[in-house]
């Protein structure tokens, strides 16, 4: 075999390994990211409604879905509640969207309470986040795009990226920082955009004759030696949040260097409110707009830090801003291709000079919180960029403990 059937060889096992890796992860996340008493007979006809001139109301069509797994699956089906439950993971799953989750029981509990501040696991938030090209991306800052920011986008591999880390806890003590993604825990490789986007790299290169055979040999060798033991995103997260006791083994990714962390898990409690030195620390977590206004009564400048801040309710947001600007409306939600004005009802009548600290690690309803107080004229910031990801979520209760997180609005600032 001659060197340049070699290469050619070494460069299609290359591409079909990166695409078995972007099916596998596809097909996996997809489904983590998320007889005799039977009714009347299920009419089939309206299951194969792409076949027919007709269309079936979803309603009906999950209805006859349902009557028909009752009347012909092989075994009894007798939890409805369960099918209910596997078609709400599906649907939440089928949205494609890191900030809407389907979350089992246990998960949810943990996700709840991390939305109040008590954390257990490694105590730190960490979130699923794809690479979009900015000046495509609706949820984006608008941003001039990266050309290979834009490849590592088009492959839809998250990295479980930390977003917050509670001070005093386990990561904090650990040395992870705000940006770090992870590459392997317990010895198990998460697999990413930019890892994946590599190989394809290397392969257009190749087709440029700039590398040679040998070199796309030795990285197939290696993706091979690290799809033996994987560990899709949504599983790691949950492996590293959910617990409060044990160990574990983390690679972190930070810029081009590895950072190699033994972990102990234990509960820690992000600070919910603090005012000290003239800085007002806060987190959006239930009732603390009663705490706010208790510590800016009566003063005419504020300093508050909304760093660390990634993980607060729409609600408590809403009512702390309703305390430091006057009504009106400063910007619009958009929800698919609608837009609503966001609008303060109440306000205040009180003028103040604001100083806001934020950084990358400002995001979701306080960074909505920032860019709406700047909008208003009577704030101005102080830092790096926020993270821009100024997206509302919500969180919804299932039966029997699960629930779901759901993106609700993508804010864009502008005051009028």
């Amino acid at each position: 075999m001659n060197p340049t059937t070699k290469s050619l060889i070494a460069a299609t096992a290359v591409l079909a390994t990166s695409g078995a890796i972007l099916l596998g992860a596809v097909m996996r996340d997809g489904v983590d990211v998320g007889g005799a008493n039977s009714p009347e007979p299920v009419p089939t006809s309206g299951l194969v409604a792409s076949r027919s001139k007709s269309e079936v109301p979803e309603g009906d069509y999950f209805y006859e879905i349902t009557n028909l797994l009752k009347q012909r699956y092989v075994e009894r089906v007798g939890d409805e509640q369960k099918l209910a439950l596997g078609a709400v993971r599906g649907m939440v799953a089928s949205l494609g969207d890191p900030d809407s989750l389907y979350l089992d029981k246990d998960q949810f509990a943990v996700h709840q309470a991390m939305r109040a501040g008590r954390y257990e696991g490694i105590g730190a938030q960490l979130e699923l986040v794809y690479l979009e090209p900015r000046d495509k991306d609706a949820r984006g800052s608008g941003q001039p795009v990266d050309p290979e920011e834009a490849l590592l986008g088009s492959i839809r591999i998250p990295k479980l990226t930390v977003v917050s880390i509670v001070p005093g806890g386990p990561s904090d003590k650990a040395g992870v920082k705000v940006g770090d993604y992870v590459e392997y825990v317990d010895g198990h490789w998460v697999p990413n955009s930019e890892t994946v986007a590599s190989f394809r790299k290397l392969q257009k290169a190749f087709s440029e004759s700039k590398v040679s055979w040998a070199e796309i040999s030795k990285v197939r060798l290696e993706l091979t030696k690290r799809m033996k033991k994987t560990l899709l995103p949504l599983k790691a997260r949950e492996k590293l949040l959910v617990g409060k006791s044990g160990t574990v083994e983390v690679i972190w990714k930070r810029e081009k260097e590895s950072l190699k962390t033994s972990i102990l898990k234990s509960p820690s409690q992000m600070p919910e409110f603090s005012d000290v030195d003239g800085v007002i620390t806060l987190r959006f977590t239930k009732g603390v707009d009663d705490q706010l206004r208790k510590a800016i009564e009566g003063k005419s400048s504020l300093v508050i830090d909304l760093r660390n801040n990634a993980n607060g309710l729409p609600a408590p947001m809403q009512s702390c801003l309703e305390l430091l600007v006057p009504k009106g409306i400063y910007g619009k939600l958009i929800v698919g291709k609608r837009e609503t004005p966001f609008e303060v009802k109440k306000g205040t009548t009180e003028s103040r000079s604001i100083t806001l600290l934020v950084d990358r690690s400002t995001r979701g309803v306080a960074e909505v919180f920032a860019n709406a107080l700047v909008a208003s004229g009577v704030a101005k910031q102080s830092g790096p960029a926020t993270a821009g990801h100024p997206i509302l979520v919500e969180d919804f209760p299932l039966p029997e403990g699960a629930g779901y997180s759901l993106a609700v609005a993508n804010y864009k600032g502008g005051a009028k």
